[in-house]
């Protein structure tokens, strides 16, 4: 599967299962959780909390991996611009997008507006743990 598909799915199957309002809470578990997101070299690094354990498809595989990844983009949005739909919100699907760069890493930008001032700010994710563990498994079926 094409990575590009596996961003589309990533966006909407978590967007389904994230639409409610996050609570707030410590997030120590992101690795570098003083940068900012604002650039690639200071891109958030996410380490693979992917649970694939009860999956017995790759379509299982997949919605694991969506919802992991993009929950812990909106954990740490919210850990950092306060609650969604009140400070901050996703401001287009169409600015959510993964690169493979010739270092091989991957990385996924989140859009985000913040609501007082209307800025639209992209913060940008390193992925790269939970996609080489997606890969991994999904050629094992």
């Amino acid at each position: 599967m094409n990575n590009r598909w596996i961003i589309v799915l990533l966006f909407l199957i978590a967007q389904s299962a994230f639409t409610g309002e996050l609570e707030a809470v410590n997030f120590d578990q992101f690795i570098n959780n003083d940068t900012s997101g604002a650039s690639f070299e200071e891109a958030v690094i996410l380490p693979d909390r992917c649970d694939y354990s009860k999956c017995k498809t790759r379509d299982c595989l997949q919605d694991v991996f969506d919802a992991t990844v993009f929950g812990q983009e909106l954990k740490y949005t919210v850990d950092n611009y306060g609650v969604r739909g009140k400070d901050w919100d996703v401001s287009g699907y169409d600015e959510v997008d993964s690169y493979i760069f010739d270092d091989d890493r991957y990385y996924d930008d989140l859009g985000v507006e913040i609501m007082g001032t209307k800025e639209n700010r992209v913060l940008h994710f390193d992925i790269t743990a939970s996609a080489n563990a997606f890969r991994g498994k999904e050629f094992s079926f």
